[in-house]
């Protein structure tokens, strides 16, 4: 099995997974507890994953997937979590993220008007 430091991680759509960067072959999946945004924000650091998604921040074990903690940011909102921290590996954070937002809620006030 290859070591999880060598992984590529994805989050999408309330899922983070891990894949082989040379097979593409999905190592572990984990479906994140709260739906909401599509927008996955993910920082690594040591043997953790720290994942932002629909007003949550979660800490994932990087080699299982694991969610090892939760934090739901009591009166901070539902929306995408971008996250940055000093000398994390990966950090997924900035205008690509926000724009993302901005179309999912373009998309959900269109469905709901129409």
């Amino acid at each position: 099995m290859p070591r999880a430091a060598k992984w590529l991680y994805i989050g999408t759509h309330r899922f983070v997974a891990a894949l082989d960067p040379q097979t593409g072959e999905e190592q572990w999946r984990t479906k994140l507890p709260h739906t909401g945004s599509s927008v996955v924000s993910i920082a690594i650091k040591g043997r953790h994953l720290f994942v932002g998604h629909s007003g949550h921040v979660y800490c994932l074990d990087k080699g299982t997937g694991e969610i090892l903690w939760e934090n739901d940011l009591p009166r901070m909102g539902y929306h995408a979590v971008l996250l940055a921290m000093e000398d994390a590996e990966g950090a997924t954070f900035g205008p690509g993220a926000a724009a993302a937002q901005e179309e999912q809620q373009r998309q959900e006030a269109a469905a709901a008007s129409g």
